[in-house]
């Protein structure tokens, strides 16, 4: 499933004929998966399973907003068994944004007992000690499918550019007492993409 159909890309690109539809397809494919990877998150819904640390009150999931959670399990040892699901009025989930908040501190407190500096709130509690199993709807930002279709754009306009220029790295041609200048610019990621797509991106930690 891509981001937005073919017929809205060409339409947020101009795109009048059907003569260029395979390669726009293919692009289209190529954009769905930057786009994923750049953002790090999934708008096209599915079902999902996340680890996290154990000493914050709050997990913030990759995709959202969410449709349902299976289960939050808290395992010190990582195994995950079914007696490790959270009962559903341990924590509270914030659906629009992705979060789940334990409503009595952290989901794994951690144990300090013989560390230096033992009361320091930081210290950890655990690698991937909290797992959530939750799933997600479509839903694509209007600003995300802007950004889709530009990228797509830029990408098509330079495999134009490349066909008419005979695949040659020249930027013009004399044609008799005609010059034809071709446009610049590789086939990259334009900065208006990364703006849009800025307000929807997922920070890796």
């Amino acid at each position: 499933m891509s981001l937005d159909t073919l017929s809205n890309v060409k339409t947020r690109l101009n795109i009048t004929t059907s003569a260029d539809d395979t390669l726009l397809t293919l692009l289209m494919d190529a954009a769905d998966t930057w786009v994923r990877d750049h953002c790090n998150r999934d708008f096209e819904g599915g079902i999902f399973s996340e680890e996290f640390p154990g000493g914050s009150e709050f997990v913030c999931l990759r995709n959202f907003p969410i449709d349902e959670i299976s289960a939050v399990r808290v395992d010190p040892a990582r195994q995950f068994g079914s007696d490790t699901v959270l009962a559903d009025d341990a924590y509270v989930v914030h659906v629009d944004r992705g979060v789940i908040q334990s409503v009595s501190g952290p989901f794994l407190p951690a144990d300090r007992s013989g560390l230096v500096n033992a009361g320091v709130r930081a210290w950890p509690a655990g690698p991937a000690v909290v797992r959530v199993e939750y799933s997600t709807l479509t839903a694509v930002p209007e600003t995300v499918k802007l950004a889709y279709a530009r990228l797509v754009g830029a990408w098509y306009r330079q495999a134009k550019t490349e066909t008419a220029a005979g695949f040659v790295n020249v930027s013009q041609q004399k044609f008799g007492e005609s010059f034809v200048i071709y446009g610049s610019g590789g086939a990259g990621v334009p900065d208006d993409v990364i703006a849009l797509l800025a307000p929807s991106r997922v920070p890796l930690v």
